[in-house]
């Protein structure tokens, strides 16, 4: 963990110590100083432990039954508050561990360190992550792989699973304009938030957190099969009747011998009810189970609700403006009370609590049985704060990702009104998968009379780079998600790519062949009566035949693009195509270009208008060591 938290400690941020990695060592300071304090008090509890236990023994050989029973009742009690408190300090270990290492990830995707970032997934990642054959742009804007490891910090499984649906979906199927504005409004609000969001993260990486959901995973279909079993009427009316029995077990047959042992000092009386009250306590736990089990499934879901809650105490106008319902007066009552009863019910795992509490009273009956009635009162309630607590984490990633990127930005009402599909413009454009200080940001602005861009430029240069650039911000911008522009008017554009192409030697598939698919696709996609235009980027078009023929293909296809409602980029290295404007004004010609610093190419990634006047292939092989002039 040690060496996880500071793995990138002397990376920089604009020349400074990066705030991330400032804040993580204060973490660190905290974690630490627990962890002490930790390992004092496990001393401490360890030795006061058995010195009053040798003090009990002591007094236990000549005192009367009521002193030994005080004494008895003392010592349980010490060790009760003593494991409390250790367990509170271990809990608040764990929190600050949890704290410093999201800070630590916060820098990983500051810098853009996918490694990192990779080794700390939610434990659920993979299994959010299905991505359907031949996705129509996954693959080519690293959706399904960077992109949603950077966005995706969910402290729930439903709500990672909706983060990744929504990427696949919305540039296919872009949502309502009013559900997106929704979304984008409520992520604004929380990007100032900057602790709640911390706290939310750190709950995800909490050790506590991840044991609880590797316990339910475990347990997950043993759960689902209890389900329907835990509000069969048979079942609820038994479990009332069997924790009346127990109580009515605990006045008769216990307490009666408590009386008796007390008055006489019998403690072979006081054996045979003491047996006899443990069966019913262990047949009861069996009972109960299913309404435990319901208690642990619910508890994740409420204690992050309760998080969420705390951190919004005094910010009543973001509460309001949220519109969740478990951010109302009255369901923030009825989550406190419903989460102190489920700490409770977590503490039946101590064998120090559960003796000593059912000294005195029916304990799992009793609890158990409001419980019971809790849930049920709550349960409609409960499914409906847990499909609202799905809706905030993924707004809360969205604002993160704002967070921790002050160059991007949600878009407006005003933007999105302006938008249409006669014309595009973006200022300052940027890949979000590239660190800030590398990212290089490009200007553009097209119209209806010029829809089509032909890319060229050098090896290298820039150009897929740029056309990723395009359709992961339009994917963002789809969702809800922050864009990385300074201005972005772009309608909700459905996404078609033809980027990363791969051919498939189990389908018999040549590269070529695949790609003439995907093309085929993008016409026919563009050529349906959808109410969303179509934005297509086709890097490298038939790259994978030769001269004669690629000309011809891509003439054609540029001819076809023209006829469509639609806007897009098609990159290549004929140089013969970017004659074709000289006839037709629809086509536009925008290129990347290398120069020479010493012996060296070098770039500067910046899109400029016409045909690319520089080649720099030979320059390449011969500075590699290949045989050309």
């Amino acid at each position: 963990m040690k060496e996880d938290l500071h793995k990138i400690n002397d990376i920089k941020y604009y020349g400074k110590i990066s705030p991330f990695l400032r804040a993580q060592e204060r973490s660190l300071n905290y974690y630490n100083k627990l962890k002490t304090l930790d390992n004092r008090f496990a001393l401490f509890r360890l030795i006061s432990t058995i010195t009053l236990l040798a003090i009990v023994v002591n007094y236990a050989q000549k005192s009367s039954s009521t002193t030994i029973f005080i004494l008895i009742i003392l010592f349980l009690s010490f060790c009760l508050m003593t494991s409390w408190a250790h367990n509170a300090i271990q809990a608040r270990q764990k929190k600050w561990k949890a704290i410093a290492l999201s800070y630590n990830l916060s820098e990983a995707r500051l810098q853009r360190d996918f490694a990192f970032i990779t080794l700390h997934k939610s434990p659920w990642h993979d299994e959010c992550v299905k991505t359907p054959a031949a996705h129509v742009y996954s693959s080519d804007l690293d959706i399904h792989t960077q992109l949603y490891s950077l966005l995706n910090t969910c402290s729930t499984q439903n709500g990672s699973e909706k983060l990744f649906t929504l990427l696949l979906d919305s540039g296919i199927h872009p949502e309502d304009t009013n559900t997106v504005i929704e979304r984008s409004n409520k992520a604004q609000l929380l990007k100032s938030k900057t602790r709640l969001l911390r706290h939310f993260e750190a709950m995800r990486l909490n050790e506590s957190f991840l044991q609880n959901y590797y316990k339910l995973n475990e347990k997950k279909q043993e759960n689902e099969n209890e389900e329907s079993k835990e509000y069969s009427i048979f079942s609820n009316v038994f479990r009332i009747v069997y924790a009346f029995v127990s109580i009515f077990a605990w006045f008769i047959i216990l307490l009666p011998a408590f009386k008796q042992f007390l008055s006489s000092g019998n403690t072979e009386a006081f054996l045979n009810p003491i047996f006899l009250y443990t069966g019913f306590l262990i047949l009861g736990t069996l009972i109960f189970t299913p309404i435990t089990n319901l208690a642990a499934k619910v508890s994740q879901s409420s204690k992050t609700i309760q998080e969420i809650i705390a951190n919004l105490n005094n910010n009543e106008t973001i509460a309001d403006n949220l519109n969740f319902s478990f951010l109302k007066k009255s369901a923030k009552r009825q989550i406190k009370s419903l989460n102190f009863l489920l700490d409770i019910v977590s503490l039946r795992g101590n064998p120090i609590f559960w003796v000593t509490l059912h000294i005195f009273l029916p304990f799992d009956a009793l609890v158990c049985l409001i419980l019971q009635f809790k849930i049920k009162k709550f349960i409609t309630k409960l499914e409906l704060w847990e499909n609202e607590l799905i809706d905030f984490d993924l707004i809360a990633s969205f604002a993160r990702l704002a967070s921790e990127n002050p160059k991007s930005r949600f878009l407006t009402l005003l933007d999105r009104k302006q938008a249409n599909d006669q014309q595009i413009e973006c200022e300052n454009i940027g890949h979000p998968l590239i660190a800030t200080h590398k990212r290089i940001c490009n200007s553009i602005k097209l119209n209806k009379n010029s829809p089509v861009v032909l890319l060229t430029g050098s090896n290298m240069a820039g150009k897929s780079t740029f056309l990723r650039t395009l359709g992961t911000n339009i994917v963002l911008a789809n969702m809800g998600a922050p864009v990385f522009a300074d201005k972005f008017i772009f309608p909700a554009f459905r996404l078609l790519c033809a980027i990363r192409i791969d051919d498939s030697l189990s389908d018999g598939t040549s590269y070529f062949y695949a790609e003439v698919k995907r093309l085929h696709f993008i016409l026919n996609s563009l050529d349906d009566n959808n109410k969303n235009p179509g934005f297509f980027l086709i890097d490298e078009i038939f790259r994978g035949t030769n001269n004669k023929e690629r000309y011809i293909g891509s003439w054609h296809i540029i001819h076809a693009l023209f006829e469509k409602n639609s806007f897009g980029f098609i990159s290549t290295h004929d140089l013969a195509l970017t004659e074709l404007d000289k006839n037709d004004k629809r086509l536009i010609n925008m290129h990347f270009r290398e120069h020479i610093e010493g012996e060296a190419l070098a770039f500067d990634y910046l899109i400029k208008e016409g045909p690319c006047p520089t080649t720099n292939a030979l320059y390449i092989m011969k500075q590699n060591g290949l045989p050309v002039p």
